[in-house]
């Protein structure tokens, strides 16, 4: 099978993470994946803010859950996307972003999961700065990325009726 759709196929969202740090080639990787994504008219509105220092990731979680918590599961490394406020496509090219990401870190033999918990909170979401967020911006997605902590779930197996399809 082509490599692209086995990973395409075989991607899981993974919540358990060791605590190695992950590779500094793969973080620019993953990077890269993010600002060759897809986007409106190719504005490119984006920003992308990784963390990986482990007392700024704390500092976050409080803000986000309070203490003892953790909303991206305690993954060594953080990644903030943020957009242009106003921006039209804000949730296209999140989307496309977050995508590229994801395949790219499970490429890498890397886990990841999409973080909704800043971005369902607008208030929070453009109080980011201190975070590496630029003014002007607004955070519209987290990714937890790490090393698996144990093995994948099994294969998924998808909603049975979501596919019609209208031939001749």
């Amino acid at each position: 099978m082509n490599t692209i759709i086995d990973h395409i196929l075989t991607r899981r969202s993974v919540r358990s993470f060791s605590d190695e740090q992950i590779r500094e080639e793969d973080l620019d990787l993953i990077l890269k994946a993010a600002t060759l994504a897809p986007n409106g008219m190719n504005q490119e509105p984006w920003h992308f803010t990784a963390i990986q220092d482990p007392e700024t990731l704390r500092e976050l979680d409080e803000k986000v859950v309070g203490p003892g918590g953790s909303f991206f599961y305690h993954a060594p490394t953080l990644i903030l996307i943020s957009i242009e406020i106003g921006n039209t496509f804000e949730k296209e090219d999140t989307a496309c972003a977050m995508t590229n990401m994801m395949q790219a870190a499970h490429a890498l033999g890397l886990g990841s999961v999409w973080c909704n918990r800043i971005n369902h909170n607008p208030e929070l979401g453009v109080q980011l700065s201190a975070y590496g967020v630029p003014e002007g911006y607004k955070v519209t997605g987290t990714l937890a990325v790490g090393y698996p902590k144990g093995d994948y779930s099994l294969p998924r197996v998808p909603k049975q009726g979501t596919i019609t399809y209208i031939r001749s």
